[in-house]
């Protein structure tokens, strides 16, 4: 497939139509919009961490803890992808589960101060609970429960070493559960062996979901910065950058983006199923969702003191947010069709750029970088418009 034809996925698809005819797609369950209702707290949680403690440490401790959180959410995703939420146990196991993500969340603040042990037992409880439906769910599909099980040993061996640091707690908590996250992603990795059964409408939907809580945060932020702050103009202006900022986020996956991933997971075989959705979905979603998380604490940070000048942990955290989110969207689509945009590669130096260089109030710093994001996804859809607009037929895609 060549570069030009592969950049024909940006623009917009319609469902595809070699699947079977009839084939009714699985929906996104109210119990798993009920269920990510605790992830808003734990978003939330993480957020306060990082503002209360805004040094580098403080930073990827944070990060550190979104990634159990993120692990935890992304193990029911693949779950509730094939088990089915009607039988009544099944139910009462994923509100037990949410149980122990609730109890993560509580631990955020203090989980290095003497609290991982129930972070950690909460981690435990979700995981086991999770993994117990999967080999439940999947016990009558011989295929399926083969690569279940392939997957759930040496991931249950990293729940194990979360809770050992848990309880072990200290210097090396942080350390260890960090180890433990390496050994998650190799289970991930291992489990590519096999192939897997993704329903590719249902996976991209929840995904979706999940951003669209994280991008919460972002309108959080700006709304808790200025609380109390008299209404007039200046106040009005700045709630308009914020939500341009966010807004712009948003667009940047849900316009093309979102389509283009569930079109390459929808179109690939058994085997490479399974591979788009663990790298495209299950790792670099973590970096979207912490660059939003981020980005939700440089906003809360500068506007709190719009007009002073941005603290330079302030602006080093704005542009690692912008870049993290901005160039995992990009090697998500180079991943699922070998697309470059480079836009937003462009993008991301400009406001590193412009950090860089201008020491200015924070709230126009804020602004310019959120005028640059505009701009980035504006050139994106101009060279991509052809395709968008139906101009230039669409390639045989089959042959990413």
């Amino acid at each position: 497939m060549t570069t030009e034809d592969s950049e024909s996925v940006a623009g917009p698809k319609d469902r595809i139509e070699t699947l079977e005819e009839g084939l009714k797609e699985k929906a996104a369950h109210p119990l798993e919009l009920f269920f990510d209702l605790v992830f808003v707290f734990a978003i939330t949680q993480v957020v306060s961490l990082v503002v209360h403690d805004l040094t580098l440490a403080g930073i990827l401790r944070g990060a550190l803890l979104l990634a159990l959180m993120w692990w935890a959410w992304t193990n029911w995703t693949w779950t509730t992808n094939v088990v089915d939420l009607e039988p009544r146990i099944i139910r009462v196991a994923v509100l037990t589960s949410m149980l122990g993500v609730f109890g993560m969340a509580f631990a955020v603040p203090t989980a290095f101060e003497g609290d991982g042990d129930w972070l950690a037992f909460g981690y435990v409880l979700v995981r086991i609970v999770a993994a117990a439906v999967f080999v439940l769910g999947t016990r009558d599909d011989p295929e399926e429960l083969k690569a279940v099980v392939t997957y759930l040993p040496i991931s249950l061996a990293a729940t194990a070493i979360v809770l050992v640091g848990g309880l072990v707690g200290g210097d090396a908590l942080q350390w260890i559960w960090l180890a433990a996250l390496s050994v998650e992603v190799i289970a991930t990795v291992s489990a590519g062996q096999v192939d897997w059964k993704v329903d590719a409408a249902h996976f991209a939907e929840r995904h979706g979901l999940i951003l669209i809580i994280a991008l919460g945060e972002g309108i959080i932020a700006v709304g808790i910065a200025v609380e109390g702050v008299r209404i007039d103009t200046s106040l009005a202006l700045l709630l308009a950058v914020g939500l341009a900022g966010v807004g712009a986020m948003w667009w940047s996956y849900f316009d093309r983006l979102q389509e283009v991933m569930e079109t390459a997971l929808r179109l690939a075989d058994a085997r490479e199923t399974g591979h788009i959705a663990r790298d495209v979905y299950s790792l670099l979603h973590y970096p979207m969702i912490a660059g939003i998380v981020f980005y939700a604490v440089a906003l809360e940070e500068a506007f709190l003191h719009p007009d002073d000048p941005m603290e330079n942990v302030v602006a080093v955290l704005l542009v690692a947010a912008i870049g993290l989110y901005l160039l995992a969207q990009a090697a998500a689509a180079w991943r699922c069709w070998r697309t470059y945009l480079y836009e937003r590669v462009i993008g991301v130096m400009a406001i590193a750029l412009l950090v860089a260089i201008w020491g200015g109030a924070a709230k126009n710093v804020v602004l310019v970088s959120t005028v640059i994001l505009i701009a980035t996804l504006t050139a994106e859809y101009i060279r991509f418009r052809a395709r968008i607009r139906g101009e230039v037929p669409d390639p045989d895609t089959t042959a990413a």
